[in-house]
């Protein structure tokens, strides 16, 4: 009989042509001393990738090049950060194996351990060899489980670290599973609380048998060691020599009460039916041949960021990572934006994942039944509205960059794409089945007769400026775009519809946008109404059916946006706007990478497959070490900057892949 252990270490040696490929992440633990994260695969220059990102001349004048130098040293890179999560919450491991941000119970919960945002106050928990010890790290294939290999010249072992998915209805699991492959290697457990995220700190404690476990949240720390008390915290050490294992898992309650312990063979389990599970999910999932890695790895992230018990979906996994070093561009994007959303589900849905499309159109019903029209722009997971914006005091940020903020204030704004985008997605989906189309009809008959009402008001746009509304010619083709996909759902489906007031109103907007949306010279799309400047969400015209994209007037707005917003020397990466097109925000920004693989749609579009696939391989060059993107680039550095994961990068890239590979004669596997 072969038992858990040995097929979990099947599992684990298993190790795809594709992996060869891959970065792998490698750290050399050394006592005290400040880890570096090496590529030991596909290294783009070759050298290590250190700790921090040196400052940049286009670093916000706020910090000295000294003071970002300073703030630097000891956060890791963006683009060297994992991801793990259960469908409730989100959890970023670093290069050094160490828990980097971790909230408990839900995503917009104020987090447990968080010294990504502070090295001092956030607070620490890692599990790692001692002594002269390399880590190399991966993740498992089709998976959102990290293997992480020690050695040293006394040992090997593996240490497996998940979050148990699909979670538990009672309680959520981190997990480390620790293997001695060879010789003996010692393991440190270090556990150091946080000095609380704008509230009092989680009040942790240790129980008659040398364990930690708090009230509130209602968690326990379980390992097959005692801990002991420090100055700053606890240890614990457990050796392992070959053949021998142990666990650590930290649980979670999800409701008031403390988890009751789990046995070493029920975490073996658990871990085992978590990797079965997420390649049952991957292995699913119908992608083109071509780039069928990164798809499968942006899917797997993008699922990382779906609410389980709700359906709903988070922009982002964290909040307050910078878009500038040292800047105040610093937001919280762990809450559910219609537009993101949508955007996201539309992409699953073209990998087949019509049950997380499904699940979202029910969340979207009930918020909507709950809240009414107009739609706030941001929501809950919940479906409720998000805390109102506030700075949280007393926090470094990451790399020095304060305020760290909790809630947004985007939620006050008028952005009429949304609208468009919710009824894009639900087009695209309308795979569902007829009863369920028909039950969430009296919502989106709501949002196509609030558009019909409503386009002509100036509105921020969906890059949410927090200057004076204006009419972006963006949101006035989405909402054209939502009338058209409500016009198609109510013929396709004959249902109750004033369709008659819906065609009149999409014909305004179509003639009103080609009269006042258009160059002095009438050559090209402008962002907004009276204005010269250019907008890369321009790029989207031809996909929303809009113009065509092999007409005059596309190619000339693609010929535009390069021209006006692509980086210097640096084609590739697009910024949203000109920095002297005011949005009412001090400071400034890197290229966005969602509007990067825009770009590549656009290209393909206008019948540039050449082009497109050029600026897709640069692209996919700047996915961090385990294939995570941020929001944006710093074009100077190459560094990620702003939230990770961020799900309209994935989306973006999701997208763009399929588009090259449908160009090109692939289709989707069945």
């Amino acid at each position: 009989m072969i038992t858990n252990a040995q097929h979990l270490h099947g599992m684990l040696r298993r190790k795809s042509d594709r992996h060869k490929q891959e970065g792998r992440a490698s750290y050399r633990g050394n006592g005290e001393s400040k880890p570096n994260v090496f590529c030991r695969v596909g290294s783009k220059s070759g050298q290590p990738a250190r700790f921090g990102i040196a400052p940049t001349e286009n670093e916000d004048p706020m910090m000295t090049r000294s003071a970002i130098t300073e703030a630097n040293s000891n956060y890791p890179a963006i683009g060297s950060l994992a991801a793990l999560g259960d469908g409730h919450s989100l959890a970023l491991i670093g290069p050094d194996g160490g828990l980097e941000w971790f909230c408990p119970r839900r995503f917009d919960s104020p987090p447990l351990i968080w010294p990504l945002l502070d090295r001092v106050r956030g607070g620490q928990m890692r599990i790692a060899a001692s002594g002269d010890a390399k880590l190399e790290m991966r993740y498992l294939d089709g998976t959102a489980v990290l293997d992480q290999q020690w050695t040293s010249d006394k040992g090997e072992a593996r240490v497996t670290l998940g979050m148990v998915w699909p979670a538990e209805e009672s309680r959520q699991i981190l997990l480390w599973c620790v293997e001695g492959i060879s010789g003996e290697l010692n393991f440190e457990m270090m556990v150091e609380p946080s000095r609380g995220f704008g509230e009092a700190p989680v009040a942790w404690s240790m129980n008659e048998t040398g364990q930690l476990q708090a009230d509130e949240p209602p968690l326990r720390l379980d390992a097959e060691c005692r801990f002991e008390d420090t100055d700053a915290g606890w240890r614990g050490w457990r050796s392992v020599k070959a053949g021998e294992r142990f666990t650590v898992a930290l649980q979670v309650g999800l409701d008031s009460r403390l988890p009751a312990p789990m046995s070493p063979a029920q975490l073996w389990s658990r871990l085992e039916g978590t990797i079965d599970a997420w390649r049952a999910w991957s292995d699913w999932l119908r992608c083109p041949e071509k780039h069928r890695d990164l798809i499968v790895r942006s899917a797997i992230t993008l699922k990382l960021l779906i609410h389980q018990p709700t359906g709903a979906v988070v922009a982002a996994g964290t909040t307050s990572l910078p878009e500038v070093l040292g800047g105040t561009r610093n937001w919280d994007y762990r809450y559910a934006w219609f537009r993101d959303a949508g955007m996201t589900l539309s992409a699953l849905f073209s990998l087949g994942c019509h049950d997380e499309a499904h699940r979202w159109a029910q969340w979207m019903q009930n918020t909507v039944e709950r809240h009414g029209m107009p739609l706030q722009i941001l929501y809950t997971v919940d479906g409720w509205p998000a805390p109102g914006e506030r700075e949280i005091e007393h926090v470094d940020g990451y790399c020095g960059s304060a305020p760290v903020r909790v809630g947004n204030a985007a939620d006050t704004q008028r952005q009429l794409d949304i609208y468009g985008e919710l009824l894009e997605c639900v087009y695209i989906c309308d795979g569902m089945k007829a009863p369920a189309l028909r039950a969430h009809w009296p919502h989106l008959r709501a949002a196509a007769d609030f558009i019909a009402a409503n386009w002509r008001e100036p509105d921020q746009g969906i890059w949410e400026v927090r200057s004076e509304p204006r009419q972006f010619v963006h949101s006035k083709v989405m909402a054209w775009a939502g009338l058209q996909r409500a016009l198609w759902l109510q013929g396709r489906h004959d249902f109750e519809a004033d369709a008659a007031t819906w065609r009149r109103e999409a014909e305004a907007i179509r003639e009103q946008v080609l009269r006042e949306g258009l160059s002095a010279d009438g050559r090209h799309f402008v962002r907004a109404y009276g204005e010269k400047g250019l907008d890369a969400s321009l790029l989207l015209l031809a996909r929303s059916g809009f113009v065509a994209g092999d007409g005059a007037l596309f190619r000339a707005t693609l010929e535009a946006v390069r021209d006006a917003l692509a980086i210097e020397g640096q084609p590739y990466l697009v910024r949203r706007y000109l920095s002297n097109d005011s949005d009412g925000l001090n400071g400034s920004e890197g290229a966005f990478l969602i509007c990067s693989f825009w770009l590549v749609e656009a290209m393909i579009e206008a019948g540039a497959q050449a082009d497109a696939e050029a600026v897709f391989e640069q692209l996919r060059n700047l996915q961090g070490e385990f294939g995570l993107f941020a929001e944006e680039i710093d074009p100077a550095s190459g560094a990620q900057r702003g939230n990770v994961p961020q799900a309209f990068s994935h989306v973006g890239l999701i997208n763009a892949a399929i588009s090259l590979a449908n160009t090109n004669g692939h289709t989707n596997r069945p």
